[in-house]
């Protein structure tokens, strides 16, 4: 889970990451952070593998929710 307190960005996790651009991370905090309402810092502060696996996580549920959704319509 998420740290508590005021925790601050480890960015050099990113600019050592295999593959991750800068696009990618952009990308990534802004998913979290619209969907979740997490801090830009949190989000930062998360190593590489949680972040995205928090991602995937919420682009699982998303796509569960909008499947029920689209069941109860037809």
């Amino acid at each position: 889970m998420r740290k508590k307190g005021g925790a601050q960005p480890r960015s050099e996790q990113f600019f050592f990451a295999s593959v991750t651009t800068e696009e990618d991370l952009r990308r990534e905090v802004f998913y979290l952070s619209y969907h979740l309402h997490w801090s830009h810092a949190e989000i930062v502060g998360l190593d590489i593998a949680e972040r995205r696996a928090f991602s995937a996580l919420l682009s699982e549920e998303i796509e569960r929710q909008n499947r029920a959704y689209e069941d109860v319509r037809r």
